[in-house]
């Protein structure tokens, strides 16, 4: 059985919220019913039909083709099954995703996995600003599960991530890990100014490091942590394409804080002179 797959027919003039399609809410529907599904817009509301073209019977697995950055909130509250978007996507993907995965072929904007309780996403481009980041009016960011970014992502990623594992292959934005409340956060290339500014618990693993450590964050010192080997084993097992984490041994430069918030948080420089594959 082909996957349900929906063509984007012009790149619309508006954004469009597209939450309503996702698997669990799609299950037993025709394809006609598919097609009546209204989603609203930001000047006018548009039936499915009438912006794509709809085919296909697997509502398990959906596939979006031809993006755009106009298209919001793709598999927001999502539960379970695989989205797949082949061009980029636009503001909040995966909003509050409690399971299953999303993969996007392209770059996505503000807020992707923001309040995300579960399940995966993997971006092959660059994610905007507050990637796992809260949303305005949320108290809280990613709660849960993976976010992988192949390319960079932009500014106040996990601001206020509460748990979970995000990512990021390439260069990160200024205030990383801003008002972090836990989970964990790796920037395997370079990451901008206030790392951690006001993050009260969890930890920032950096594979470079930055600029400069603010003045709130205090020097522990050249550690050996072994949950560093573990971390980067389950990372490149599960990941596959992620066997250049190997690279780093357990060894890294860690800052406490931020004190001006009760210092219970991390940041780590790695050391990558050294490999993971000691015994």
């Amino acid at each position: 059985m082909s996957a349900l797959t929906l063509t984007l027919k012009d790149p619309p003039d508006q954004r469009v919220n597209m939450s309503p399609l996702v698997p669990h809410r799609l299950q037993g529907k025709s394809l006609d019913e598919i097609r009546n599904i209204r989603l609203a817009g930001s000047r006018q509301d548009l039936t499915v039909g009438k912006l794509f073209n709809v085919s296909g019977a697997q509502t398990e697995h959906i596939r979006m083709l031809h993006g755009s950055p106009m298209l919001d909130a793709i598999g927001s509250d999502m539960t379970q099954g695989l989205i797949e978007v082949k061009g980029g996507a636009g503001d909040r993907l995966g909003l509050g995703m409690r399971g299953g995965e999303i993969r996007v072929e392209g770059g996505v904007r503000r807020w992707a996995a923001s309040g995300m309780k579960g399940g995966r996403i993997h971006i092959t481009g660059d994610a905007g600003d507050f990637l796992g980041g809260a949303v305005p009016g949320s108290p809280m960011g990613m709660e849960d599960g993976m976010v992988v970014v192949s390319g960079n992502a932009g500014d106040r990623i996990g601001d206020r991530m509460r748990r979970g594992i995000l990512v990021v292959e390439g260069n990160a934005g200024d205030y990383c890990g801003s008002r972090l409340l836990a989970g964990t956060i790796i920037i395997l290339g370079q990451a901008g100014v206030a790392v951690g500014f006001a993050m009260k618990r969890g930890s920032i693993i950096l594979a470079a490091p930055p600029t400069r450590i603010a003045s709130t964050f205090n020097s522990c010192g050249h550690l050996k942590m072994e949950f560093l080997r573990v971390l980067f084993r389950y990372l490149s097992r599960s990941q596959r394409r992620f066997g250049a984490v190997n690279t780093f041994g357990p060894e890294a430069e860690r800052y406490a804080g931020d004190l001006a918030y009760g210092g219970k948080g991390e940041i780590l420089i790695l050391d990558n002179t050294l490999t993971g594959t000691e015994s």
